[in-house]
């Protein structure tokens, strides 16, 4: 005869598997172990063309006629073109994190790199905000100064993990660099 279930009496089981042993901290990796790898990818997705739509909320019809109007250095994209290569961006960066966090979710490196791809997606979602939103076209490339060290950072590290994310971001940094000489161009010409 099984025991009957009583609410007022913790779960043992629960709470052995919820601590840590040695230190009693809750174990973060049993959380990540429980969160799928479908889900790891979507949420991937989800939060990197999140922080595209973020920046976009700074992007109106007068943003557009801004940026047509401005003197530009040469080879400088149409805002087309940058919509179109934006957007393909986001998906390797996405890629990235999602190669990334399936690989090994439990790795006290993974998880250090994960979060770290967090922080950069909200200077990528800065950025567009400084630069399209507010017009502060040098605080934008300063910001892009600190996202382009935090991609190599990535880069670097994603090496121990997988290097398939290590040429995601590379291609991530490459066009944050042509972004960089767009912006100070165009902040040396305005």
């Amino acid at each position: 005869m099984q025991p009957e279930f009583d609410p007022r009496q913790p779960d043992k089981k629960f709470r052995a598997s919820a601590v840590d042993n040695t230190s009693g901290a809750p174990q973060r990796q049993e959380y990540a172990a429980r969160m799928g790898g479908p889900l790891r990818v979507i949420t991937a997705f989800i939060a990197s063309y999140a922080a595209g739509y973020f920046g976009y909320l700074f992007i109106n019809p007068a943003t557009l006629t801004w940026y047509e109007h401005l003197a530009k250095p040469a080879f400088a994209p149409t805002q087309s073109f940058y919509t179109v290569v934006w957007l393909i961006i986001y998906g390797a960066m996405a890629t990235a994190l999602a190669i990334i966090w399936t690989k090994d979710p439990r790795a006290p490196h993974t998880e250090g790199w994960v979060r770290f791809f967090f922080v950069q997606l909200l200077f990528n979602a800065c950025f567009l905000m400084f630069f399209f939103g507010m017009h502060a076209v040098i605080i934008a490339f300063i910001t892009l100064l600190f996202l382009g060290f935090m991609v190599l950072s990535l880069a670097a590290s994603a090496g121990e993990i997988d290097r398939r994310s290590v040429y995601l971001m590379l291609a991530y940094f490459l066009w944050l660099a042509y972004n960089g000489y767009v912006t100070i161009g165009i902040w040396l010409l305005n």
